[in-house]
């Protein structure tokens, strides 16, 4: 009887220690996407009605400007979009921008209305309002990527400006 209740105090022991370790494994954070040169988008809703209405906040845009003068430029370029839903961990989708014919969009989120997995298209379009692709394979054809707002695009437009000066 001894020995049975030595063997369930050790295996308590055990299970409290194993809870404390994945406790203690680093999450990825808003500045984690940041330093990894990500933009960034945050929802502030878990409602797909509100975030498609501007319920999300985007930061650090300034890699999707590089990437849109790569594409300009037809010169091969990636993309990395990190989404951080209000609930739930971050999710990061990548755009690999390959030829004036070949953009392929590999979306690791299942928000926005837009299906996941790899989506070839043929367009890339960043407007002051959101960054899409156009003529994409499958439906639909065309694929929301980044939500922002002007306010927010116009900042980080002047930000890379100031950037691209020094």
């Amino acid at each position: 009887m001894k020995r049975l209740w030595t063997a369930i105090g050790l295996l308590v022991l055990l299970i409290g220690c194993s809870e404390k370790e994945t406790d203690k494994e680093p999450k990825f954070t808003v500045k984690d996407a940041i330093k990894k040169n990500h933009v960034v988008i945050q929802n502030l809703s878990d409602n797909e009605k509100e975030l498609f209405l501007g319920a999300t906040k985007a930061e650090h845009l300034t890699p999707m400007f590089s990437f849109l003068e790569d594409v300009e430029a037809n010169k091969e370029s990636t993309l990395e979009i990190t989404i951080f839903p209000k609930t739930g961990g971050p999710v990061t989708s990548k755009v690999h921008f390959i030829s004036e014919e070949k953009t392929v969009f590999t979306n690791n989120y299942a928000g926005y209305g837009m299906p996941k997995g790899e989506i070839e298209c043929l367009n890339v379009w960043g407007s002051n309002q959101n960054f899409m692709l156009n003529g994409c394979k499958g439906e639909p054809s065309t694929v929301f990527v980044i939500p922002y707002s002007n306010r927010e695009y116009l900042l980080a437009k002047n930000e890379y400006k100031k950037m691209n000066k020094k």
